[in-house]
């Protein structure tokens, strides 16, 4: 089974758009359940795993929106640093500081990297990918 990319060209816009209200619906989606109690704390079998939680759904937020952006650096004279990836990084900052005022969820600093480590991957990622359509 091979992955479908969009052709190169005026498309590759509309693919990060779409992409990008599909992420953040699902991460939504996950979100509220875990503040209603639905989803557990922790696996057992599985130690560690919500940081691949972290980094494999907040990630690609960067992925998509970074191309949605067309890869728009934060200042001109610095294009490796791109207004997309801060923009994710300071939701998740938020939304992981907001996490200690629910009796549901807890905050801490390890959430935190394995977010940002997931953003610095998608988005670099997203470049490579929009890099080699175009």
């Amino acid at each position: 089974m091979e992955l479908a990319l969009p052709a190169p060209g005026p498309k590759l816009p509309t693919y990060f758009r779409y992409g990008l209200a599909a992420q953040l619906a699902l991460v939504a989606l996950i979100s509220l359940g875990a503040y209603a109690g639905l989803l557990p704390h922790s696996l057992a079998a599985l130690p560690h795993a919500d940081l691949i939680g972290h980094a494999v759904l907040i990630g690609p937020l960067a992925f998509f929106l970074d191309g949605a952006l067309d890869f728009r650096p934060v200042y001109r004279g610095l294009p490796a640093l791109r207004l997309a990836p801060l923009l994710v990084i300071a939701l998740a900052g938020l939304e992981e500081y907001a996490q200690r005022y629910s009796s549901r969820r807890t905050s801490c600093w390890s959430d935190f990297l394995a977010d940002v480590l997931g953003i610095c991957l998608f988005s670099w990622l997203a470049r490579r990918l929009a890099d080699a359509l175009r």
